[in-house]
């Protein structure tokens, strides 16, 4: 860092003056952008819900199940109902089922629909094994039971208490999803009241995911912003003081808003972690500034005061901000569409906040104070001064203490490993929930394995050796040959329920497995492993492959989370070069990083030790969270800096000074960061609660790390006084 009177405090000196001088050429400024920016929102915003847009576009899990949607008709778009009664084999529960299946095949916005009355019968006497003729003189408990007992894919739809089912609707995907989901709502209307319908599967699930996301940037962002507004007045007891600091983050929001927008990134579950962080770092860097400006205003007349905070402050704030940029920046590493789009997002969203503070925060000073004694300063938090300075006694045993403590925390995190539900991206209110315990319950899944078979010689003809490895196939899979037709072909090409099974070239047939949404990743590959090692002692290895939406995600997440532990190592490395060179010194980087990689780690311990998975959301967080913890380290470097330390050989005396100084507006901050953060536990998303408690202990443990044991490091080669 230079030293003051350089051509950086010339430039805050003329940036200064002009602002004080056309305070409302800015404010006009602020105006026209913050109203474009509402407009292209209006105009522009969209919400996605898959969470398998995260997911990289040529890895090979992912290549495989994109050719497998293809090929088979996209089946991870069909809408799943679960149609529950107390019993379908009751008078009129099955022929009720039935007609509600009817009502949905006369719908234009359905292809087909894949249910217990569309499976076929093993002895071909008939299309499906519920109109053979020997069960017209058979009662519905009757037909059911014997569909059970003999069609082992019954197993997959049909409980054996026989009070749940399953059907697929194949639905017309040229039409809208909003069109779609009212004229399917408009038939469910019409189902039998002894009848309960639950939509579930992956695309009520992603419908779910979406609404839990309007409904946080409709109510929980505001209340975040309501929380930091309500802690700024509590620590300056002055509402001038609150809206000064509190504006800017939301002005730098609305623009964000406003960009993502206009370049037609979907808003999703990783990007709904970022306006929490754009909020709360937005409020801290405008406490930075604001606090310099009024502690100057005290002596100073406004204008002086204006250009000395910003000559103080500016250099911190915009390196802090530098830090969590790099951090955002490092997730375009993995090679993920939508981690590519958070980076962007983080960044601009970043920049933009840092324009919106330089800016509104003297301007804001300007207008609204009229005298020193209009705001009063915040606390000054003596207890912990006192404590954090009283510690530089015992230095070298407070600095070794805390490079045993990163070795352990090293070695605990070691042992971590990543995980991935779907669960976790479901709002807590959703009834899928509810409905996913339900299905477990009754022995269903509500997703599906596929395990696609390619016939031997490529022809839509079934010859002799298709047939047997078709029964093989089957009786691996279901313990059951099935029922094979003589020809694919002559099934119509238009025919999507057959195009689920056979594909479009027919030459290869996809066998479903049930499966749940709600299990983890590694349940998920262990049923794909154990089909696998079935398939492989049929001799069919070779010519089978397993896929399936939650196989493909299993694979790919905990991947991701790997390689975003790839590019966190990668942040420490840019910041670390950061510091050095904007420190020059070698040794002062290296130490910043003991401070920065302790809060870090020793939350990912607390994850190992609670027996917890590092998840996608985890891994996002924690590489973000380091970039923020940087921001302490940073300001109390700049008052060494401002103090004209030798950055090399800080002394005692000039770390006691810049402690004392920096822990009111360090302690505020992360007042407003605890706040706002903390409001993140109200969110409809597990994802983004998780975040905000990863975040809130990465930063909570990095504050104590800065006031408590970085002064030491800084201060370890003091030769003026020893260690008592």
């Amino acid at each position: 860092m230079k030293p003051a009177g350089t051509k950086r405090d010339a430039f805050s000196d003329r940036f200064a003056e002009t602002m004080v001088a056309r305070p409302l050429w800015y404010v006009l400024g602020l105006l026209g952008m913050t109203l474009t920016a509402v407009a292209m929102v209006i105009g522009n915003f969209q919400i996605e819900g898959d969470i398998a847009k995260a997911l990289k576009g040529d890895s090979a899990a992912y290549v495989a199940f994109q050719q497998f949607e293809d090929r088979f008709g996209a089946p991870s778009q069909d809408e799943v109902y679960m149609v529950q009664t107390e019993d379908f084999g009751a008078d009129g529960a099955l022929a009720s089922v039935e007609d509600l299946i009817v009502e949905f095949t006369l719908d234009s916005a359905v292809l087909g629909v894949m249910s217990l009355f569309s499976l076929p019968d093993p002895d071909g006497v008939a299309p499906s094994f519920l109109t053979r003729p020997d069960m017209a003189g058979l009662s519905a408990a009757e037909q059911l039971d014997a569909a059970y007992a003999r069609i082992p894919m019954a197993q997959q739809v049909l409980s054996q208490d026989r009070s749940t089912l399953l059907i697929s609707v194949i639905p017309d995907r040229t039409m809208s999803q909003s069109q779609r989901i009212e004229q399917f709502d408009a038939v469910l209307a019409t189902a039998d009241t002894q009848l309960t319908v639950t939509s579930i599967g992956l695309s009520a699930l992603q419908r779910s995911i979406a609404d839990g996301l309007i409904d946080d940037l409709l109510f929980l962002l505001p209340m975040i912003i309501l929380i930091c507004l309500v802690v700024s007045f509590a620590v300056f007891r002055s509402w001038r003081a609150a809206l000064i600091c509190t504006i800017p983050a939301v002005l730098g929001l609305i623009w964000t808003f406003g960009a993502v927008a206009m370049l037609g990134i979907s808003f999703n579950a990783v990007l709904a972690v970022a306006p929490a962080v754009l909020v709360v770092l937005g409020i801290a860097d405008s406490i930075h500034l604001f606090n310099a400006i009024v502690r100057r205003y005290e002596a100073e007349p406004m204008n002086r005061a204006i250009v000395s905070g910003l000559r103080e402050t500016i250099p911190a704030i915009a390196l802090a901000t530098l830090t969590t940029i790099i951090a955002f920046a490092s997730l375009r590493i993995v090679g993920s569409p939508t981690l590519a789009d958070l980076a962007l997002v983080g960044s601009m969203g970043l920049a933009l906040a840092l324009v919106a503070v330089l800016v509104t925060v003297p301007v804001g000073c300007h207008l609204l104070l009229k005298r020193a004694d209009t705001v009063r300063r915040p606390a000054e938090f003596a207890p912990v001064s006192r404590l954090a300075t009283a510690l530089l006694r015992y230095r070298r045993r407070v600095a070794v203490l805390g490079i045993l403590l990163l070795a352990g925390l090293f070695a605990i995190q070691s042992q971590s490993v990543a995980g991935f539900s779907l669960t976790n991206h479901v709002p807590f209110s959703s009834n899928i929930r509810s409905a996913l315990a339900s299905l477990e319950d009754k022995g269903l899944g509500s997703d599906q394995m596929y395990v696609v078979v390619d016939l031997t010689d490529q022809s839509p003809e079934f010859s002799e050796a298709d047939r047997a490895r078709m029964r093989d196939v089957s009786r691996a899979l279901y313990g059951d040959p099935g029922a094979l037709p003589d020809r694919l072909d002559t099934v119509p090409l238009d025919n999507a329920v057959a195009r689920r099974v056979f594909g479009a070239e027919r030459t290869a047939v996809a066998l479903p497995v049930s499966a749940g949404l709600g299990n983890t990743w590694s349940d998920t590959l262990s049923q794909a492993a154990a089909l696998r090692a079935d398939l492989d002692a049929a001799g069919l290895g070779e010519v089978s492959t397993i896929t399936g939406y939650s196989v493909m995600s299993s694979i790919e997440i905990p991947d991701l989370v790997r390689q975003l532990r790839i590019s966190f190592y990668a942040t420490v490395g840019v910041v670390t070069l950061l510091a050095a060179v904007m420190l020059r010194s070698v040794p002062l980087a290296l130490m910043s990083l003991l401070p920065n990689l302790i809060p870090i780690l020793g939350v990912e311990a607390a994850l190992v030790i609670g027996g917890l998975p590092l998840t996608l959301t985890g891994a996002i967080g924690l590489t973000v969270a380091f970039g923020i913890a940087v921001d302490d380290t940073i300001h109390l470097l700049n008052r060494l800096r401002l103090a004209r330390a030798d950055l090399g050989h800080p002394t005692r005396a000039q770390v006691t000074e810049a402690v004392v100084h920096i822990v009111p507006p360090v302690m505020v901050s992360s007042l407003i960061l605890f706040a706002g953060l903390g409001m993140t536990a109200f969110s409809t998303l597990p994802s983004a609660a998780l975040f905000g408690q990863l975040v809130i202990g990465a930063l909570a443990l990095a504050l104590l790390a800065d006031l408590f044991l970085f002064p030491s490091l800084l201060a370890w080669n003091d030769k003026e006084e020893k260690d008592p």
